[in-house]
């Protein structure tokens, strides 16, 4: 195990960095899109049900049988891991959004309103600190998920920890096998683990608390202050 990490320490770090890019580049499209369809969708509460229902279908389907049914149309590689594993975002992500909006209470809409507050200053100083934990909650299992699923896109020539795993597994190499099971694992615990941090701010941050976004002043600022 020492020997091979020392050997190969270079493709271990080579293989996390292809599987952060993989990770980071489905998140910022994923949600992106998330965002520009619920905003579509809000409108038509028929068809919003009838595209979570969709989504609901296609993120039941196991990765392996997704990839293998993208393969044929968009080829192997990130390109089609990125479309897959974004599929399976949206129906969390949608989820989430429609959940944080229903957690502002209706009276809260109508203070903003009856204080004169327009759209974007209501959203901003009003809903978004209401809705923010549910969101970052939302993200957060997304990104652990996304995680674990672009392993399985290892074997579409995707890259990222998946290839350490696999082959690992296909040649019964046990340092291979232990590092990608570590590896993998422990970045979707890291990433978690971050994740929960915000989620906390957010949550003191939606009642009331001040300073949670920012630095806290040193001893010295204090009495200077004073």
């Amino acid at each position: 195990m020492i020997s091979y990490t020392l050997k190969n320490y270079d493709k271990l770090f080579g293989a996390l960095a292809e599987h952060l890019e993989l990770v980071g580049i489905t998140l910022l499209i994923s949600v992106l899109l998330a965002c520009a369809v619920y905003l579509v969708l809000s409108r038509f509460p028929l068809l919003q049900k009838v595209m979570l229902l969709l989504l609901l279908v296609a993120y039941c389907i196991p990765s392996i049988a997704l990839f293998a049914f993208l393969v044929p149309v968009l080829g192997l590689g990130k390109g089609t891991a990125v479309v897959g594993m974004t599929i399976y975002n949206l129906f969390l992500l949608l989820r989430s959004i429609q959940t944080a909006e229903h957690a502002v209470p209706a009276d809260i809409y109508e203070a903003a309103r009856g204080i004169g507050l327009s759209g974007m200053q209501s959203m901003r100083l009003v809903y978004l600190p209401v809705m923010l934990p549910y969101l970052i909650t939302g993200i957060r299992i997304v990104t652990v998920s996304t995680t674990g699923i672009a392993t399985m896109a290892g074997l579409i020539n995707a890259g990222g920890l998946g290839n350490i795993l696999f082959e690992g597994m296909r040649t019964y190499h046990m340092p291979k096998l232990i590092w990608g099971i570590l590896m993998v694992s422990g970045l979707a615990m890291l990433l978690n683990f971050l994740f929960i941090k915000l989620e906390n701010r957010a949550v003191r941050y939606a009642q009331g608390k001040s300073g949670v976004w920012t630095k806290k002043p040193k001893r010295d600022d204090k009495i200077l202050s004073l």
